[in-house]
């Protein structure tokens, strides 16, 4: 898919990793285009208010979604201007780490626990994803330890180019995965430490498999999403403000 690079509307933003924050006085409206509408619009689906693929087009959809983020938060008791346009205040509180979900039809989208521990039980190396591939084997197993829980489950790297694709091997595994999550797939992503070859590597993991998939009859469709420190989304190559966050706590930092 094609993302519009030039931005109309947007002035100069900072993005500051591993803090969630946007610095500028910057203000997204009603047909801007570019890398930041991107940002938005992959948040706004994670947390369950789009539900189609980002466009890097500030259209008519997204107004509406942010105006229910924006809804969502001054029934919430926040001084917010439901506008649909997504401003300084609208982009700190969608970045947050425990930024408010949406509730479709009353259903809420599933967003898993957040830990099993009040502190970290595991921690690893902060190691950059242009070294951490270049020690990944496709078709080979590695061992994954929740940070949270300290639970260990095994996942085998499928591929990926901004970052690692995972599947587990077979249904047996996926009940490891599985458990971190809840039982269940949802938006939630935590920190993880990967052994590869004895060497403990930060990294943070999503509970949502999608995409293409090189195993087949684990129990899973798809693959699940591995980052680690300068791994880029798939989607207009774009840094990931949770999974940086996420990566950086496993790090022990």
């Amino acid at each position: 898919m094609a993302i519009i690079l030039s931005i109309l509307i947007v002035l100069p933003i900072l993005f500051v990793s591993g803090s969630g924050v946007f610095a500028g006085e910057s203000v997204l409206d009603k047909n801007a285009t570019g890398s930041l509408v991107v940002r938005v619009q992959l948040r706004l689906r994670e947390l369950g208010y789009l539900n189609f693929k980002p466009t890097g087009s500030y259209k008519s959809m997204t107004v509406s979604a942010v105006k229910d983020f924006q809804v969502n938060y001054r029934d919430s008791g926040y001084e917010m201007q439901v506008d649909g346009r997504t401003g300084r205040q609208s982009l700190d509180l969608m970045f947050r780490l425990d930024a408010k979900r949406s509730s479709l039809s009353g259903v809420s989208i599933p967003a898993g626990p957040k830990h099993g521990s009040a502190t970290l039980l595991k921690t690893g190396s902060l190691t950059p994803w242009s070294e951490v591939k270049t020690k990944l084997i496709t078709g080979k197993s590695y061992k994954i330890i929740d940070c949270w829980t300290g639970s260990e489950f095994s996942l085998v790297f499928s591929g990926g180019v901004n970052h690692a694709e995972m599947e587990p091997a077979s249904e047996q595994a996926l009940e490891g995965f599985k458990e971190i999550c809840g039982r269940e797939y949802n938006y939630l992503k935590r920190p993880v430490v990967i052994d590869i070859d004895g060497q403990e590597i930060a990294a943070s993991i999503q509970c949502w498999p999608h995409g293409s998939e090189q195993i087949a009859a684990n129990g899973m469709e798809g693959h699940v999403c591995l980052f680690f420190d300068g791994s880029l989304s798939d989607v207009g190559n774009l840094p990931d403000v949770e999974h940086t966050e996420n990566v950086y706590k496993a790090a022990g930092q």
